[in-house]
């Protein structure tokens, strides 16, 4: 089932989209997001933009060690991940210091990398961002699209996936945003609790229409400007 809250017709009248991609943990937007790249759209990705900015010698990684201390630095110079999740994970105020110093370089990256396709000659471009409800980014995409699976089969994913206990399944599904309110503020959802092909069915078609959306805006366009110049 595909879902559209907000209408993609609103997107009439442009000629690329950025679209953001999400979901809750164990919601099978790994898949989803390689379905776009096999239909040749590219997908940047968010959480690999977050370990870019504090590798080893980056401005980030300085001002995580000067606010944090030496102890979330390893002594070969690469971020202490367990050790700095255990500091900002105690303490919300952290986070907050934390996600402050993140985001800021990780948004800069992806409108870099989102230009950049788009010079290559991509109208879509579709940006994976985990966390993309919490971080308050709804509003740096033209169409934010989430990939919904029911709590119960988040969790049931989750224990099959980590191996891990129903309390440590029950604890990392608590450090979001519930799926159900994500759901209602999403423009597009993509139901991912049945069988993989019916969603591979469902994102094929909501790529179909973006691109439909896109043909018509350029044939509208050049319809306008042949007009327009008296040919």
């Amino acid at each position: 089932m595909v879902r559209d809250h907000k209408k993609t017709s609103a997107k009439y009248g442009k000629r690329s989209l950025t679209v953001g991609l999400t979901g809750g943990i164990a919601s099978g937007k790994s898949y989803v997001s390689n379905i776009f790249r096999q239909n040749g759209i590219p997908v940047i990705c968010a959480d690999e933009l977050a370990r870019e900015v504090v590798k080893p010698g980056s401005n980030g990684l300085r001002d995580i060690k000067a606010v944090f201390g030496d102890s979330v630095v390893d002594t070969d110079g690469t971020l202490n991940r367990p050790e700095l999740a255990r500091v900002v994970f105690s303490d919300p105020s952290k986070r907050k210091i934390l996600e402050a110093i993140i985001h800021p370089r990780v948004s800069s990256e992806k409108e870099r990398l989102v230009k950049e396709y788009w010079k290559q000659g991509n109208s879509i471009v579709v940006v994976d961002v985990p966390l993309l409800f919490e971080a308050g980014w709804e509003n740096a995409f033209d169409l934010v699209i989430l990939v919904y699976s029911p709590r119960k089969l988040q969790k049931k994913r989750l224990l099959h996936r980590d191996k891990i206990s129903p309390d440590q399944a029950l604890s990392r599904l608590n450090a979001q945003m519930d799926i159900e309110s994500k759901k209602t503020m999403a423009d597009i959802i993509i139901d991912n609790s049945g069988e993989l092909e019916e969603t591979e069915r469902q994102v094929t078609s909501i790529i179909d229409k973006l691109r439909s959306i896109l043909r018509e805006n350029f044939t509208r366009e050049e319809s306008s400007w042949k007009n327009g110049h008296g040919t």
